[in-house]
């Protein structure tokens, strides 16, 4: 081989190598999950009013200087010394109003629980407004003010009169206005819609299990070698197969889950959602899966990401009425979001599938640097670190 033929052979591979290595390390910065939640309840008794306040410790920790000996857990020693603060800090940033007139609102008790997906710091509310409201303004700024990266929410449960209404706390809306005057369904289900699209789309994991299915669906296998679809009408019977095969998937499984029918533990199923995006990149790579069968695949591991949708139904909503409202708006937020990222996809897929640049920079590469990401997404949810 000569030296004018080798060095383009050479250059092509490193820029091939150096693209793969950007990829994995920008996607190594990004969590699968870049949202941090917590919860609310309250329970409004004519003019009083009682709940609970749930907020995760490792949230608290990035706020405040709790972990002391810096050993990445907040110990029951360390917290029995920094209570005070992580008490001061939450209600600083909690006001509710009845009809506009301050209620008061204190702690009665503070405790440590823990649940699959870690240890949370319970408090537990009192209080009493000027009299019973006919429309509760609940106003929450607890981390709004933080700048890490990570998509704070909060999730207020506000039940009176047997009715029960949920809301949530962002950073471009932090305060929830209630009326108690009557039942807020149409509320339950607009809040959940939204809830469900911007769920799929902090969750990268998804995303990219999605995404690594769509990259060869603009492709087909011909002798060996990825060759450009002719038509979009080829792309898109592709797409079809996929997408509904993984949505029927999640959805049976979201529904199960959420109606307490059938769970699995949040490792468990984090896992194996990691272990999905590792499939899907590499099936690319070295294609154990044929194309008619890649949709048996997506509604497979679609099962599972089902359970995932539905991790933040289940500890949130307890009364079963409100449950079916937020499910029904939860599920078609899912699928909203999910269509919008087909719609943006696979246009542009197809636009540059008989690309160089797409089967060599774009294709192979990016399959290459998600399997790396997600193989470490697993290392870290199947063996996570203790406390």
């Amino acid at each position: 081989m000569s030296t004018s033929q080798f060095r383009p052979a050479v250059g092509r591979r490193l820029l091939l190598c150096v693209l793969s290595l950007s990829l994995t390390a920008v996607l190594s910065r990004a969590q699968a999950h870049t949202t941090s939640d917590y919860q609310l309840d309250l329970l409004v008794s004519g003019a009083a009013l009682q709940g609970t306040w749930d907020v995760m410790l490792p949230d608290l920790a990035g706020a405040l200087p709790l972990d002391s000996d810096q050993d990445g857990r907040v110990s029951n020693e360390e917290l029995t010394r920094s209570g005070a603060l992580a008490r001061n800090y939450m209600l600083e940033r909690l006001e509710v109003r009845a009809d506009g007139q301050a209620c008061t609102l204190t702690d009665t008790a503070m405790q440590v629980g823990k649940k699959d997906t870690g240890r949370f710091l319970r408090l537990s509310l009192a209080g009493e407004c000027p009299a019973a409201p006919t429309a509760l303004q609940v106003t929450s700024r607890l981390f709004m003010d933080l700048n890490d990266g990570t998509t704070h929410r909060g999730f207020l449960n506000l039940e009176t009169g047997g009715r029960a209404s949920t809301s949530v706390f962002t950073p471009e809306s932090m305060t929830a206005d209630v009326s108690l005057a009557r039942p807020g369904a149409w509320q339950n289900v607009l809040t959940f819609i939204w809830l469900g699209m911007t769920h799929i789309w902090a969750g990268l994991d998804h995303v990219l299990f999605l995404l690594t299915l769509l990259l060869p669906t603009v492709l087909r296998r011909q002798e060996g070698q990825w060759q450009p679809v002719a038509t979009f009408r080829e792309a898109f019977g592709s797409v079809i197969k996929v997408v509904t095969a993984f949505t029927v998937a999640h959805s049976i499984t979201l529904t199960l889950s959420a109606l307490g029918i059938l769970t699995f533990a949040s490792q468990l199923v984090e896992s194996v959602i990691a272990v999905s995006v590792v499939f899907a990149a590499l099936n690319n790579l070295v294609p154990l899966v044929q194309e008619r069968a890649r949709w048996a695949v997506a509604f497979g591991f679609g099962l599972m990401h089902g359970f995932g949708f539905s991790s933040v139904l289940g500890e949130l909503v307890e009364d079963r009425q409100a449950l079916v409202q937020s499910l029904l708006g939860f599920n078609l937020g899912v699928e909203l979001g999910q269509l919008a990222l087909v719609a943006v996809a696979v246009p542009l897929l197809f636009w540059i599938r008989a690309t160089v640049f797409y089967r060599r920079v774009v294709f192979a590469p990016a399959s290459v640097g998600v399997a790396v990401v997600a193989a470490v997404w697993f290392v870290q949810r199947a063996f996570p670190a203790p406390g």
